[in-house]
């Protein structure tokens, strides 16, 4: 009887307890465990930006596969939370995959063409200049500009910004919410309407 619960942890564990078991042991039933009990969650997020249920399917498993290679290399003090940004990342990017046009190798010099979104920026421009995202990053207040860089080009959850600024994780997502806006403004300006 004893052998039987050894081998079948039992479901009261805490989330902490389940990480804090598999980053230690790398036992994949333990990840397994912590991963049913969010998989609705991921799902909803995956089925909300996709928009179609096969898509989100193959999304939360995907995800799940990304959970195993970045739960080694992040402190994660909130795994629901964390799950939820790196589901809804994911996502994006698969979506903004989907939405992506064939570039027009021929398309007049004055056209631009970009794509911001998790995790990184992608800008196609021809070689005249400062690309309009980065100017605007660049006209950023500091604060709103290292957030925005940490949090898209990096990576990085609003508690590991927050260390490294500084500042209390309200103010990294604030400096985030308000850096996106004002990217939008700005690039709105210079006739940047994909945004």
């Amino acid at each position: 009887m004893l052998k039987i619960f050894r081998q079948n942890p039992p479901e009261h564990l805490s989330d902490e307890q389940l990480l804090e078991r598999y980053v230690s042991g790398g036992e994949a039933r333990y990840l397994g465990i912590l991963y049913e009990r969010y998989m609705p969650m991921v799902y909803g997020v995956c089925l909300k930006i996709l928009r179609e249920p096969g898509k989100a399917e193959d999304a939360t498993m995907a995800i799940y596969e990304e959970l195993v290679r970045k739960l080694r290399e992040h402190q994660i003090e909130s795994f629901r939370g964390w799950l939820y940004v790196l589901a809804r990342n994911h996502c994006l990017m698969e979506w903004r995959k989907n939405q992506r046009r064939p570039t027009d190798l021929h398309a007049p010099e004055d056209m631009v063409r970009y794509d911001a979104v998790v995790p990184g920026f992608e800008v196609e421009l021809p070689d005249a200049g400062p690309a309009p995202l980065e100017k605007c990053l660049g006209e950023l207040p500091e604060q709103q500009r290292k957030s925005v860089v940490l949090f898209y080009y990096e990576e990085k959850s609003y508690k590991e910004i927050s260390d490294l600024i500084t500042e209390d994780v309200g103010k990294v997502r604030s400096y985030i919410q308000n850096g996106r806006r004002n990217l939008r403004i700005c690039l709105e300006k210079q006739g940047m309407e994909e945004w």
